[in-house]
């Protein structure tokens, strides 16, 4: 290569490493810019949503005199502890949550395995009119509870195995005998274990699309092995399927737990806690407690009400998010 090849080259090479530092640096200022308003977008939503448990919070601790003084907003200036003791006396918080644990979070936890084996029928077998069937379940989805509350209460205050109940009490000279299952965790039980409980339809739609995706291999091997449907069920799909159990079972242990048209229309007395808490109002002002002075006992109520999920979900929300992700809910 010659002096003036050289003395060519040279500026061309110079000028192309300019460009590519250039190009660098604008990639870099593109990626900052784009991590900012990625940053304050996920500050501003997640400032949004986390707000009133702050704000819940907050109020717990502050006294009457803190919540009208405008200049204190965050952090009380006299904290106390009086909200917190009035609600958990006004809740009676202790048989409140008891009852919800014996009534929600047991009736969601069959209906998390009932509707299991139905969506694995609907899945894997084939049969006549199995379309129709399981349009009629996503129906049950569809239609609000409150059209179906007079004959779901009927149903147990009056329950009749087919007939076979006024049938027994007539042999034994009583034909108006009746089963009344109301006021008892049966009604959220039985409709849980026939998986015909709260937002089965949904629960039943999630595990169907998650076992069409599962390798049908694996219960081919479980059936040469000598393994029949159930204990196929049992020992491969279940333990295959961990992440949509996850998803179900928190989803199904929320609602119960947040369930109160139904514990109203069954209960009348030992109400969960989603009853006591929507009469905190009017338990307060039995108190002598005004509207103006009720804030920090109503908020102290809904964050002793709210935390026992709360922790629940500090401790499983990396396995619910990956769960999410890989069952493949959105919205």
């Amino acid at each position: 290569m010659t002096k003036e090849e050289t003395k060519i080259i040279i500026p061309e090479q110079s000028e192309a490493v300019k460009r590519l530092n250039r190009n660098k640096v604008e990639t870099k200022v593109k990626n900052i810019f784009v991590t900012i308003i990625r940053l304050v977008f996920l500050i501003s939503v997640g400032y949004i949503i986390v707000y009133p448990l702050f704000a819940m919070i907050a109020y717990t601790l502050m006294s009457h005199n803190d919540i009208l003084d405008p200049s204190v907003i965050w952090i009380a200036r006299d904290p106390t502890t009086f909200n917190i003791v009035t609600a958990w006396e006004s809740l009676d918080y202790l048989n409140g949550l008891s009852q919800t644990l014996i009534v929600g979070v047991v009736a969601g936890l069959i209906e998390v395995f009932s509707c299991a084996v139905v969506a694995y029928g609907f899945a894997r077998f084939k049969f006549k009119g199995q379309g129709l069937l399981f349009g009629l379940v996503l129906l049950t989805a569809i239609v609000p509870v409150q059209v179906l509350s007079i004959p779901l209460y009927l149903n147990f205050r009056f329950m009749d195995f087919f007939g076979l109940t006024g049938l027994i009490g007539g042999i034994f000279g009583n034909p108006e005998f009746v089963i009344d299952v109301t006021n008892t965790p049966l009604t959220f039980y039985l409709p849980s274990l026939f998986a015909v409980g709260l937002r089965s339809g949904i629960f039943i739609f999630i595990y169907r699309q998650f076992f069409l995706g599962l390798p049908k291999e694996l219960e081919e091997a479980a059936y040469i092995d000598g393994a029949g449907p159930i204990k196929t069920f049992l020992s491969v799909i279940i333990p295959s399927s961990g992440v949509v159990f996850t998803t179900v079972t928190i989803f199904s242990i929320i609602w119960h737990w947040n369930e109160y048209y139904l514990s109203v229309l069954y209960f009348q007395t030992d109400f969960p806690l989603s009853v006591a808490l929507a009469g905190i109002g009017t338990v307060l002002e039995s108190q002598g407690l005004a509207f103006d002075s009720a804030a920090g006992p109503t908020s102290a109520a809904c964050l002793l009400y709210i935390l026992p999920v709360l922790i629940m979900f500090i401790f499983m929300q990396k396995k619910f998010i990956q769960s999410v992700d890989r069952v493949g809910i959105v919205g």
